[in-house]
C-alpha cells in the first residue's frame, strides 16, 4: 500500500495517471474517498495525487493532541509533495482541505502551479459558534465514537443537502465518516478547525497572492459564500464560480459541473504558460 513517511507520519496516498500534478486534499471527516469522482476526471490527463490528511483514513492518527494543527497539515502537504518528488503541482482543496490548499500556496507560492479552492471558510464568520461546533464533534467522537460522529455530521447543513439525495448518498457520506480514528478527528476538530486563522485574518497575504487560483462554492453552501465573495475581491484575478442549486460538497452534489470548471482552468494554465514541474 502506498504510504508516504512524511512530517513525523505514515501518509496514506494515491496516484492515478500520467501527466502535470494535481493534488486534491479532502474535507473534515471525509478522506481520500471523496475524491473519487475528480481523480476519474482527471486522471486522464493528469497525475492525480490523493491522500488521507492525518488523523484520517489510513494515515497515522497521533494519540498526541499536539500533533494536530493548521501548520502542521501544510508541513504535511509539503512533505509529502517532496516524498513524491513533486516541484510543482495543481492544488485543489475543498472545505478544511480548502482552507489547508490556501494558506499551502500562500505559505509554499512556488510549488503551486494552480490552486482551486471550494467551498472554503466556515468559521470565518459565526466564529463563536464554529468553535463550540468542532468541540461537540469532539466531544461526540470521544463518548460515541465514528457512528455517533456521523449521526451528527450527516445531519449538519454541511452534509445535509447532499444526504437529502437518498440512501446512496447517506450510505456514501457515511462510509467516508466513519473511516477514520476517533481520537485522530477529534484532534482534527479541536487542534485544526477550531484554532485556524478566519481568511479575513489572511487578506494582507491573498492580496499578494499572485498563484492563479479557481474559487467554487455552492449556492446553498451559506457558510462559505460570504467568505468566497471577498476572497473573489481580494486574491488578484481569481475566477469565481457559483453552482446554483448546489450545498457545501459541491464536489460529490454536482460533480460533473465542478470537474468541468477544474479541467477547463488547468487547460488555460497549460494552454498559457508551458511548464516542466512533475
Amino acid at each position: 500500500m502506498p504510504f508516504g513517511n512524511v512530517n513525523g507520519v505514515r501518509l496514506y496516498y494515491e496516484t492515478t495517471g500520467k501527466g502535470r500534478s494535481v493534488v486534491f486534499v479532502h474535507g473534515f471527516g471525509c478522506g481520500i474517498r471523496s475524491w473519487d469522482p475528480q481523480v476519474r476526471a482527471l486522471s486522464r490527463a493528469y497525475r492525480v495525487v490523493a491522500y488521507d490528511v492525518r488523523g484520517h483514513g489510513l494515515s497515522d492518527a497521533p494519540l498526541d493532541a499536539a500533533a494536530y494543527s493548521q501548520p502542521i497539515s501544510i508541513e504535511d502537504l509539503r512533505s509529502l509533495l517532496t516524498h513524491l518528488e513533486i516541484r510543482r503541482a495543481a492544488v485543489v482543496g475543498l472545505s478544511m482541505g480548502g482552507n489547508i490548499a490556501l494558506n499551502f500556496a500562500l505559505t509554499y507560492p512556488a510549488m503551486v502551479s494552480a490552486l482551486v479552492v471550494a467551498d472554503t471558510g466556515a468559521g470565518s464568520d459565526g466564529t463563536a459558534d464554529w468553535v463550540a461546533g468542532a468541540h461537540g464533534y469532539a466531544a461526540a467522537l470521544e463518548t460515541g465514537g465514528t457512528e455517533r460522529f456521523a449521526d451528527l455530521a450527516m445531519a449538519n447543513p454541511l452534509f445535509a443537502r447532499y444526504c437529502e439525495r437518498g440512501a446512496e448518498a447517506q450510505r456514501f457520506i457515511r462510509s467516508c465518516l466513519m473511516t477514520h480514528r476517533a481520537h485522530g478527528v477529534a484532534h482534527t476538530a479541536r487542534e485544526v478547525l477550531s484554532k485556524r486563522p478566519t481568511i479575513y485574518s489572511l487578506e494582507d497575504r491573498l492580496r499578494k497572492l499572485r498563484v492563479p487560483t479557481l474559487l467554487i462554492v455552492g449556492e446553498h453552501d451559506e457558510p462559505c459564500r460570504k467568505v468566497h465573495d471577498f476572497m473573489a475581491r481580494t486574491i488578484p484575478r481569481a475566477r469565481h464560480i457559483v453552482l446554483p442549486g448546489i450545498g457545501h460538497l459541491s464536489n460529490l452534489e454536482a460533480p460533473r459541473p465542478f470537474n468541468a470548471a477544474v479541467k477547463r482552468f488547468l487547460g488555460r494554465r497549460r494552454r498559457a504558460r508551458p511548464v516542466t514541474e512533475s
